[in-house]
């Protein structure tokens, strides 16, 4: 039987964030290896989990190498770098001859010591298992460098926002790599080494020097839902195998920033695959100017929120997006609740200090906090308030929505807060983590069904837990690290545009 190594390293980075991560950030959410990672994934709605079905629909076995994964944040330092980069080599060591690999990337993570961590776990993972098919899973929200694309036989980039298809990408990436591995099983090819390696199938790769919003990015809506449906007709009259959008992560000071088009199509199919995706940018370019958007600030999406005759308004945080990395203590949305007394809106923050202080002090209590506004000065000033702890937690849940289904997650310790004389309930955490499931509120005893607004820090990802909830959204205009116009935080290094090129898939 056929092995097939599976490796995974990813994160977002937000280079302007405050909120270094750290080893510790990856041990709470995923470093597993070896048999430990196989057992992680089996059965989940994650990446690894879909190629473990593809793998096992098709015949082949799986073989565990790495996976290290963190939520959005600023850079890992040095030290987080170098223990990943050293588990990977040590894994990959230990992992034995394999005849293909399936990786599980993110796009966007800058590390310190490596900037292009995504080309520098590719680099590893082609110097030890050579140049067998290899496929690599990507983020819709991608930074890929040409550096990186080179080293791929096969791209599948999530095709929607929220991310709803994870499981869906790893496993037409499993198929991908088993029709490789069929017929790299077959007899030779006698095709030139430029045009096919044993019936690999071929990549082309380009990109626009253009940061697009992801409040803008949402594939349900325009423009992306367009350019996606005619992407994939353009692909599949070329006879490829696979188109990505990858209109980037804006929130990431690096060259590779910036919207991608990635088009896998069969062996020798070299021109087939770079004209699509050269039709497929120019088709982006004409629709930039539709990425722009206008939102209202705080005090307005409040009062907005409470004039609607829908219940609940979900009002989105764009700037403090814990899933881009934002730290979840901004208060800008908290203090325009609590200015406009909106009796029964629900608003979650990032505040280790009050959450031990609530614990401390016990449910019933009344307290005198600064709450949020600790990480920076990008995301307003603490919120000075008198609550009464209402619930005490340890923050653990286990997802049963679309997102990773299946895994457990935690927030670190939790403190349910009603904020006096304003009707305000705050869900108080120890950890940042996104609004990616519903059971973020509800393991804290929180009905969001029954709030007048809810405040997520989020932009789009939300959308897919709370459709069944939210009767009404804004997005709303709020200062941090991911403003709805990218264009507002300062760049050192300018987006690069890259031209149509393919792919060879192994080193030069």
């Amino acid at each position: 039987m056929a092995r097939v190594a599976l490796v995974g390293i990813w994160q977002e980075t937000n280079t302007y964030s405050a909120r270094v991560t750290t080893l510790a950030d990856f041990e709470r959410f995923e470093l597993v290896s070896g048999d430990a990672l196989l057992g992680h994934h089996r059965g989940t709605g994650s990446v690894i989990g879909g190629f473990l079905d593809g793998l096992a629909d098709a015949g082949l076995s799986p073989v565990g190498v790495l996976s290290a994964g963190a939520w959005p944040g600023g850079p890992p330092d040095a030290e987080t770098t170098h223990a990943l980069l050293e588990r990977l080599e040590d894994a990959l060591a230990s992992a034995g001859d394999c005849d293909a690999v399936l990786v599980n990337l993110h796009g966007a993570m800058v590390a310190d010591g490596a900037s292009d961590m995504e080309a520098e776990t590719l680099r590893r993972v082609r110097s030890r298992f050579g140049a067998v098919p290899l496929a690599a899973v990507l983020d819709l929200h991608a930074n890929l460098s040409p550096e990186a694309a080179a080293l791929c036989d096969a791209i599948v980039g999530y095709r929607t926002y929220p991310h709803v298809d994870m499981h869906a990408c790893g496993r037409d990436a499993a198929g991908i790599v088993a029709s490789a591995v069929g017929a790299a099983a077959g007899e030779a090819s006698d095709a030139d080494a430029d045009t096919a390696r044993g019936g690999v199938p071929v990549t082309a790769y380009g990109k626009l020097p253009a940061l697009t919003s992801p409040v803008a990015q949402g594939t349900d809506d325009e423009p992306m839902r367009g350019l996606l449906a005619r992407a994939e007709a353009r692909a599949a009259a070329a006879g490829a195998l696979r188109v990505s959008l990858l209109p980037g992560f804006p929130y990431s000071d690096v060259a590779r920033a910036g919207f991608g088009v990635a088009v896998t199509a069969p062996a020798g199919a070299l021109e087939t695959a770079r004209a699509v995706v050269a039709e497929t940018l120019a088709d982006v370019e004409a629709a930039l100017p539709a990425f722009a958007g206008s939102y209202p600030p705080p005090a307005e999406a409040v009062a907005r929120a409470l004039e609607s005759a829908a219940r609940p308004v979900v009002l989105a945080d764009l700037a403090d997006n814990v899933g881009g990395g934002g730290p979840g203590d901004g208060t800008a949305l908290l203090a325009a609740m609590v200015a406009a007394r909106a009796r029964g809106a629900i608003v979650t923050v990032v505040d280790a200090a009050a959450v031990r202080a609530a614990h401390a002090a016990g449910a019933g209590t009344v307290l005198s906090l600064a709450l949020g506004g600790h990480t920076d000065d990008l995301h307003g000033p603490p919120v000075e308030l008198r609550a009464r702890v209402v619930r005490l937690g340890d923050g653990d849940y286990t997802s049963g929505g679309s997102y990773m289904t299946g895994q457990r997650f935690s927030m670190g310790a939790t403190a349910v807060l009603e904020v006096e004389g304003a009707g305000v309930t705050v869900l108080a955490m120890e950890r940042a983590t996104p609004p990616f499931h519903l059971e973020q509120l509800t393991s804290c005893g929180i009905d969001p069904a029954r709030a007048s607004m809810i405040a997520l820090k989020g932009a789009v990802a939300w959308r897919a837990p709370y459709a069944e909830v939210a009767a009404a959204a804004i997005e709303v205009d709020t200062p941090g690290c991911c403003p709805a116009d990218p264009y507002r935080l300062p760049r050192t290094t300018a987006p690069a545009a890259v031209d149509p090129f393919t792919t060879t898939g192994v080193p030069t």
